[in-house]
C-alpha cells in the first residue's frame, strides 16, 4: 500500500513540474488583436510607408502591455510563450496572423523591475523587427 502511495505521489509531482513549464502554453491561447486599415493598403508612396511605420511602432508596445498583463495574472509563468498577434481590417474582411515569440529571458526580466528596465527596449526592437519581417 505504501509503494502505491509513493508511486502516486511521484506521478503527481512529475505532472506538477511539467505543468509549470508547458501546461499554460498548451491550454491557454495567447492572442492579441489590433485593427488597422493601413497594414492592408499597398504602399504607393512614401506617405503610405510612413503611416505604416508610425502605426506599426505601436504594436510592440501593445504586445508588451499584453505580456505584462498575462504575467500579473499568472505569476507562475516562466517559460517561453507565443502571442498570436492578429491584425484585422476594420471591416473584418482581412486579417494577418503573426505568431510572436516571447523569449524566456524576457519573461524572467519582466517579473523584476530591474530586469524590466534593462530589457524592455530590446524586447520592443526585437518584436518590431520580427513583425516587420513577416508583414
Amino acid at each position: 500500500m505504501n509503494i502505491k502511495f509513493l508511486f502516486f505521489l511521484i506521478i503527481i509531482a512529475q505532472f506538477s513540474f511539467t505543468q509549470e513549464n508547458s501546461f499554460d502554453n498548451f491550454l491557454k491561447k495567447y492572442e492579441l488583436r489590433v485593427n488597422s486599415d493601413i497594414a492592408f493598403k499597398s504602399s504607393n508612396n512614401e506617405i503610405d510607408e510612413l503611416n505604416l511605420s508610425f502605426e506599426s511602432q505601436q504594436w510592440p508596445i501593445e504586445i508588451l502591455k499584453y505580456v505584462i498583463k498575462e504575467l500579473r495574472e499568472n505569476p507562475v509563468l516562466s517559460s517561453k510563450i507565443t502571442i498570436q498577434f492578429i491584425i484585422e481590417h476594420s471591416n473584418k474582411s482581412k486579417m494577418i496572423k503573426i505568431p510572436v515569440p516571447v523569449k524566456e529571458e524576457y519573461i524572467g526580466a519582466f517579473k523584476s523591475e530591474v530586469g524590466f528596465r534593462d530589457n524592455y527596449i530590446n524586447f520592443l526592437s526585437d518584436t518590431y523587427e520580427f513583425i516587420m519581417e513577416r508583414l
